[in-house]
């Protein structure tokens, strides 16, 4: 974990970046639980625009750490992601899908949520508002399994709020 972390801030560093960084945080609850909360850090890249809506608009990168109960009595989880965006830019904010492949520290397994293996997708819809010139404030629903790599899949549906700044 401490690797993808080292390389993921090298990525980031580069002059190439620069130009379109939108940074945020986001605070997930699940829907099940409320004993499950993740606090994520993202990164999102701007990709070149193709014109065609079947091509995504951005790639996030994202660190996140979770709070959630196993049967085993540890409660903590960290992941990386990374996210394919498809981004609808408006006046008012955005509308946006993505899909993305998630690393989990280990697996879970409570009584709400069972996810047997540490890589897990995730999907995402989500709508933010613009409030500043750089600074959005946004909500998603996202569903995270391992779309049946490994039985059972139950998942685990989060409620996001999510805070950007582009830079």
């Amino acid at each position: 974990m401490a690797r993808t972390v080292i390389v993921l801030l090298l990525l980031l560093s580069q002059p190439a970046l620069a130009a379109e960084r939108e940074w945020g945080i986001a605070f997930a609850r699940g829907t099940e639980s409320d004993e499950t909360d993740i606090v994520r850090l993202t990164y999102r890249h701007r990709l070149k625009e193709h014109g065609s809506w079947w091509m995504p608009s951005q790639v996030q990168l994202g660190v996140g750490v979770w709070r959630v109960p196993d049967i085993r009595g540890s409660t903590q989880r960290l992941d990386t992601s990374v996210s394919a965006i498809w981004r609808g830019e408006k006046p008012w904010g955005y509308l946006e899908a993505g899909f993305g492949g998630y690393l989990l520290s280990k697996t879970i397994n409570n009584d709400e949520n069972r996810l047997p293996s540490a890589f897990e997708f995730g999907s995402h819809l989500g709508a933010g508002f613009r409030f500043a010139k750089d600074h959005t404030l946004g909500l998603a629903i996202q569903h995270i399994s391992n779309g049946g790599i490994k039985q059972p899949n139950g998942g685990i549906d989060l409620i996001m709020v999510q805070y950007t700044l582009t830079r």
